[in-house]
Order: C-alpha cells, then sequence, then structure tokens
C-alpha cells in the first residue's frame, strides 16, 4: 500500500513536471519577424505576403490561447511551436517582398516625377504661347492658376520621395502629369479656335 503511493506520488509529480511550457523561443523569433516586416512598410509593399503573416500570426495567437485554456498537465504545445516557425518563415518571405517591392517603387517614382517635371515644363512653356485677345482673359488666368497649383503637386511629390513614401510620390506625379496634359491640351484647343476665327 505505502508502495502504491509512492508510485503515484511519483506519476503525479512526472506529469507535474512534464508540463509543457510554450515556445518562447519560436515565438519570440516570429514577434521579431513581423516587426521587421511592419518596418519594411510590408502593409504597403508587400500587402499579399503581409496578410498572409498576420493570418499565420493570429492561428498562432490563438493555438496558444487554446492551450493556456487548458489544465497544465494537458497542455500541449507541439502546435503552436510549428505555427509560430510558420509564421516567422510568412513573416520573413513578406519582409523581404517588402524591401523589394520599395525599391521598385523608388525606382518607378523616380521615372515619373522626372517626367512629370518635363511635362509640367512643356505646360508652362506652353501657357506663355496661349492666344490673348478678347475674351481670353479669364481663360489665360485660369490655365496660369492651374500651372501654378501643379507647381503644388510637384513639391508635394518631392516631399513624399524624400520622405520615403514612394506610392504616394508617384500618385502626385502622375496627377501633375495628367493635369499639364489637360492644360497642354486646353491651349492647343484655344490656338486652333483662335487660328479658326
Amino acid at each position: 500500500m505505502k508502495a502504491m503511493r509512492i508510485s503515484w506520488a511519483m506519476a503525479l509529480g512526472l506529469v507535474l513536471a512534464g508540463c509543457a511550457q510554450p515556445p518562447n523561443a519560436d515565438i519570440d523569433a516570429a514577434h521579431h519577424a513581423l516587426d521587421e516586416a511592419r518596418q519594411a512598410q510590408a502593409a504597403e509593399y508587400s500587402p499579399q505576403a503581409w496578410n498572409a503573416a498576420q493570418d499565420a500570426e493570429s492561428k498562432m495567437q490563438a493555438e496558444l490561447n487554446a492551450q493556456e485554456q487548458r489544465w497544465s498537465a494537458l497542455r500541449s504545445y507541439t502546435v503552436a511551436r510549428q505555427l509560430a516557425q510558420d509564421t516567422k518563415v510568412v513573416a520573413e518571405r513578406s519582409r523581404d517582398e517588402a524591401v523589394a517591392g520599395m525599391e521598385k517603387a523608388k525606382t518607378e517614382a523616380s521615372t515619373l516625377m522626372a517626367q512629370a517635371r518635363e511635362e509640367v515644363g512643356r505646360a508652362n512653356a506652353a501657357v506663355t504661347t496661349a492666344p490673348r485677345g478678347k475674351g481670353t482673359e479669364a481663360d489665360l488666368a485660369s490655365l496660369k492658376s492651374d500651372a501654378a497649383s501643379i507647381d503644388d503637386t510637384l513639391n508635394e511629390m518631392q516631399k513624399a520621395f524624400d520622405e520615403g513614401k514612394y506610392n504616394d510620390a508617384k500618385a502626385k506625379a502622375q496627377a501633375a502629369i495628367d493635369a499639364a496634359k489637360r492644360i497642354q491640351g486646353e491651349i492647343e484647343q484655344a490656338k486652333s479656335a483662335h487660328r479658326a476665327a
């Protein structure tokens, strides 16, 4: 009887000693990889991979929460460990894609910005050649105002680029290009109308 009590005590001791512990090293590595992806602006430059990383993190956290709800002797972190490792891999992929995506966006922004400056230069030159005469003063003032507002867009474009917001810089550059081409088109129409008159 005494031996039986000792064996039960030993078994209970082994069960309690064998209680699984969360895989903290794997969890920390996953969180570190997620932080790196966040700093690389993965949400903007690699949205699909970033969403996959967030999904993986959610699954990992759900599994950790599920194990915490269990009695300590019945906890198993095998699945949580695998999910943490998966999260790390997906987050690292997201980070790497974001770095590549940012570099691509920077190159595209540089090209569009140069094009925007050229188009704005053409628009400003076109404004100086716009037909003048009776009934054109208001139109000319409006075109000059539009051309001046494009300069503001160019300043915003450069500021976004300098801050590393390359997608914003691309959007501003495209807006400047579109506005400059519209001004050039309006001036060409005015010249044609003036010649016809």
